[in-house]
């Protein structure tokens, strides 16, 4: 796998963009067309966004792959993630929802999901000059895993590994920066929270609401969505901030925190389906590893 991953930076980096996302594109076909657990899945998690006669159904698994691969070829481009990139690719919009929510001086959660690019949020921000931290899942292969933190540090992330998250993230908020984390999977299956998601019951991750309640720092909701007509190009959506708000039961506190931001989460599931990139039926909630 670690010598499949160089290959593919090798290709990402050495092929023209467009090309290299042709070859993505090719390569994520192989996983569609022999991965038929993750088809099954997908369709299902379809039926619950479209409803189940909804012609997307049938067509849009083949486009998530195809999303995935672009995906995987921004990825391996991260040390072409500059600011003339930004300013050619990258419409912004909404940004001074992240100024006002950092003004407030307690740092702020930038919470994403597995939806469009959830790399470039972070990306994007460092390289416009703020203070970014992510919170990443830590691979079992040594190698890979120091693959994909190197990936993330060439524009500047400061990369938190899960394991050791919780006193690192307080630190970033205390010094008034920004601490990414995506809010649509639960990788433990056993720590998170059930809210309700799609109409169904859903394992949301405990971090963004407990994090906000006890530095004060609001989340702030961003999507960086790929165009559906020119695949080169990227809407970054910033959504309104949201405060913590207290009661004398934390418990009920954390639940209505993770509500609001999980209704956000859902709202861009349902405009985009097929750039969420989620393998599994998404109401399930069980450990999972990054390949």
């Amino acid at each position: 796998m670690y010598l499949l991953y160089r290959l593919g930076q090798w290709l990402a980096l050495s092929l023209p963009h467009a090309l290299a996302y042709r070859v993505g594109v090719i390569l994520t076909s192989f996983k569609y067309i022999f991965c038929s657990g993750e088809r099954k899945a997908m369709r299902k998690n379809l039926e619950v966004i479209l409803g189940e006669n909804h012609p997307g159904i049938k067509k849009y698994p083949a486009q998530i792959y195809a999303n995935f691969g672009r995906y995987l070829v921004d990825f391996f481009r991260a040390r072409k993630i500059d600011k003339k990139f930004i300013d050619k690719f990258v419409k912004i919009e909404n940004l001074e929802y992240m100024d006002n929510a950092l003004k407030k001086g307690k740092g702020v959660i930038g919470l994403t999901a597995h939806l469009g690019n959830w790399e470039l949020c972070a990306q994007i921000l460092t390289r416009l000059g703020y203070k970014m931290n992510a919170i990443a899942l830590t691979h079992k292969n040594s190698r890979i895993d120091d693959l994909f933190s190197r990936q993330r540090q060439l524009t500047g992330i400061k990369v938190i590994p899960v394991g050791m998250s919780v006193r690192k993230c307080f630190s970033a908020l205390r010094k008034n920066e920004i601490v990414g984390i995506l809010g649509d999977r639960d990788f433990s299956g056993e720590n998170g929270i059930f809210v309700d998601f799609l109409n169904r019951s859903f394992m949301a991750p405990l971090g963004p609401a407990v994090l906000s309640l006890r530095t004060g720092a609001a989340i702030v909701p961003a999507f960086v969505i790929r165009d559906e007509k020119d695949e080169r190009y990227f809407r970054y959506i910033f959504s309104e901030p949201i405060y913590p708000e207290y009661s004398d039961d934390e418990k009920k506190d954390i639940k209505q925190l993770t509500i609001k931001y999980i209704k956000v989460i859902e709202k861009f599931v349902k405009l985009y389906p097929q750039q969420w990139f989620v393998f599994h039926e998404f109401q399930k909630a069980e450990k999972i590893e990054i390949l």
